[in-house]
Formats: structure tokens, sequence, C-alpha cells
């Protein structure tokens, strides 16, 4: 089993967190928003925990999808990646093309 984590919430990250609630081998390691109500809300949806800083997850997931507004994206991933985990990172993936 992989033990996933939504980080973001909002309407795509929500879809998210439901499709992994539907899969047979996937633990559903919580899902982080820093607005702490509404995580509470998703998690309670689907089974989960919630969280309102993706460090508290990182060392107790395999892997992630990072949902949150773009120009967080970079930030979050390479954090994420540092901790070796894999990441889906919703689209577009940067801000900038230094990035």
């Amino acid at each position: 089993m992989i033990k996933v984590c939504v980080i973001g919430v909002g309407s795509i990250g929500e879809h998210h967190a439901r499709i992994f609630s539907e899969l047979r081998d996937v633990n559903r390691g919580g899902v982080v928003d820093i607005d702490f109500n509404r995580a509470k809300r998703i998690a309670s949806l689907y089974s989960s925990k919630a969280y309102g800083s993706y460090s508290k997850i990182l060392n107790s997931v395999d892997a992630v999808t990072i949902a949150v507004p773009t120009k967080a994206h970079f930030k979050i991933a390479m954090d994420c990646l540092n901790h070796d985990k894999d990441i889906l990172v919703e689209k577009p993936i940067t801000s900038t093309v230094d990035e």
C-alpha cells in the first residue's frame, strides 16, 4: 500500500482526495490545507486526517498530490522531493521558467 496525502484541497485537490479514497491500494495519509476548517471537512468526507501544514506529513507519507495555487508549487514540490516523496503537481508545475 502506498500512503498518499493531498496538499491543497480546493476544488481540484478535493477531486484528488475523492479519487484516492476510491483506490484499493492507497492508504489515505491525510489532506492538508491552510484553511484548516476546509481540510477537516474534506478529511471527514473521505475518511482521512486533516492537517493545516504540509510540513506535518513529510515524514509519514510516501507520495503527495500538490494542488495549491501555482505560486506555491515550486517551494512545496522541492520540500517534498528533498524528503524523498513522490509527487504529482497540478499544472502548471511552476510560475516561472527558472523554477
